[in-house]
């Protein structure tokens, strides 16, 4: 007899099980890669491919500025563009206290896409600005977009300055008649003051001798003042002046009257009339 080869079978129901299961081992953890993988790259995908949103970005320095009454303050205003926005923009400032002018430096600014500019805001307060802090808010716009409001605080400094007022009427009163008075005004200060609120009053009436023996009344009632009408503030350089020097109309200076009544006047017959003047000056 010619030899048979021998073949031998094995028993493949465990061994075809555990193929499958290491087969099947292999296959979630190739899933669970894939998924990995995908998830980050969708992750990617959303973080690179979000945009900025359009619109300008305004910021504001100092915080905060003090001033003298009729002095400037200067704030600096970075803008910038996001989100690719482009074109001119225009400035808006609110808050300012009464008497308050802005200026931009330069007057006007073209953005580009993705850039920075830089502009100054310049404060002119005026003598008559109240004193005190005020909250100042800037903006800018191009077009129908606008940026953030910035804020910054501006405080004004009350600044007096002392000076002296004298004034005497050229020629006498008389019942029915009104005189201008020439107010001189003095300022020993070493820099220009700025006078407003100027006021004149009779503060006496002195009577002659003779009228107080005779018992003849005057009084301030048998007068009548007008203040100056003239626009506030007066410049007053360092030195003695007068209103008639600094070339202001007559029809505006103060004037005296004595008025006509229908009492018995003689006691203001060569009467001399004291005069309280008054005023504010600070620092031009």
């Amino acid at each position: 007899m010619q030899p048979q080869p021998v073949r031998m079978r094995m028993p493949v129901g465990r061994a075809g099980i555990a193929v499958k299961a290491a087969l099947l081992t292999l296959l979630v953890v190739l899933a669970s890669v894939a998924s990995l993988g995908a998830s980050g790259g969708q992750s990617n995908g959303k973080a690179t491919g979000a945009k900025e949103t359009i619109g300008i970005l305004l910021a504001l320095s100092p915080s905060s500025r003090n001033v003298d009454q009729g002095q400037a303050a200067a704030f600096d205003v970075t803008i910038s563009s996001s989100g690719g926005l482009s074109g001119p923009v225009t400035f808006y400032v609110t808050g300012l206290p009464s008497g308050t002018t802005a200026a931009w430096s330069p007057s006007s600014v073209v953005l580009s896409s993705g850039s920075s500019t830089k502009a100054t805001l310049t404060l002119t307060t005026s003598p008559t600005t109240p004193a005190g802090k005020s909250d100042i808010t800037v903006t800018v716009t191009s077009g129908t977009t606008k940026s953030n409001a910035a804020q910054a605080q501006l405080q004004v400094k009350e600044v007096k300055r002392s000076f002296g007022v004298s004034g005497s009427l050229q020629g006498p009163l008389a019942p029915g008649v009104s005189l201008p008075l020439d107010l001189k005004i003095s300022n020993p200060e070493n820099k220009n003051i700025a006078v407003t609120m100027l006021s004149a009053s009779i503060s006496k009436v002195v009577r002659t001798p003779a009228a107080v023996a005779a018992g003849l009344p005057c009084s301030s009632a048998d007068y009548s003042v007008t203040q100056f009408t003239g626009t506030y503030p007066i410049d007053i350089k360092p030195g003695s002046t007068s209103l008639s020097a600094l070339g202001l109309p007559q029809a505006r200076w103060p004037r005296i009257a004595m008025l006509d009544t229908l009492q018995l006047q003689d006691g203001c017959k060569g009467a001399t009339l004291e005069l309280t003047f008054s005023g504010t000056g600070q620092a031009n």
